[in-house]
């Protein structure tokens, strides 16, 4: 049985530099992996708009950029429903979701600003509006009746919760069995929303991180609108 030659000493050092060169050719190819490319979930909060700038809320071409009557659509109101708005404004979603519930529904108008009350009022009284409540809440609290509210909308506000954990667990508690909450957030993801200040953007992935840890069920996510995000949830567990 013949046996092969051993490599020269020569021999075994081509061999070897050839061999390195092909697995760093190979790794050259390979696609290299980034994990801060992905969407990151930790954020900061962004300063709350102040009421001085309120006319931001009521800007010309906010319905045809925004289409609030698709977000509404994707809240499933009905006739009679207590609704409530969280970080309401001026009320810019509020007088549209009154009218959608009819004189026997209530919509609390939430804020934390007293003067975008008074603002949100003014607007209220010029269109007729009856059925809108002004609520003055906390950054802890948005001071709505216990499992009195069968749906809450939140539009590019939840961003500006500097305590969210504790709002999302008051929010909670004012779901009413078999309610939902509708958030909506200018996307953080892509160029949609490149005209808006990125602290006041928010990715799929760190709206999710936030509340399913907060006790949520994602029902559906929506991306209709043009530059925001529309994420309906559902209280995974019952509040306390």
């Amino acid at each position: 049985m013949s046996h092969p030659r051993p490599l020269s000493p020569r021999r075994w050092a081509a061999w070897l530099l050839a061999l390195l060169v092909a697995i760093g050719a190979a790794c050259a190819q390979a696609p290299a992996e980034h994990p801060a490319a992905a969407a990151p979930t930790s954020r900061e909060p962004s300063g709350v708009m102040p009421w001085e700038k309120a006319a931001w809320l009521e800007r010309e071409g906010r319905a045809e950029n925004e289409k609030p009557e698709l977000v509404i659509q994707a809240m499933d109101l009905k006739p009679g429903m207590a609704v409530a708005e969280i970080g309401a404004g001026t009320g810019f979603f509020s007088r549209r979701i009154a009218k959608t519930v009819g004189p026997a529904g209530k919509v609390y108008a939430e804020d934390i600003q007293p003067q975008m009350l008074d603002l949100l009022r003014q607007h209220t009284a010029a269109e007729g509006v009856r059925n809108v409540v002004p609520v003055l809440g906390t950054e802890t609290d948005p001071k709505l009746p216990a499992r009195g509210v069968d749906r809450v909308l939140l539009v590019d506000v939840y961003h500006e919760f500097q305590r969210p954990e504790a709002m999302l667990a008051a929010i909670r508690k004012c779901l009413a069995p078999g309610g939902t909450v509708t958030l909506v957030e200018y996307r953080l993801e892509g160029d949609t929303a490149s005209h808006i200040n990125i602290k006041h953007r928010m990715s799929v992935a760190q709206v999710l991180s936030e509340w399913t840890a907060a006790g949520y069920t994602l029902v559906r996510r929506t991306e209709d609108l043009p530059s925001q995000h529309v994420f309906i949830f559902s209280a995974r567990r019952p509040p306390a």
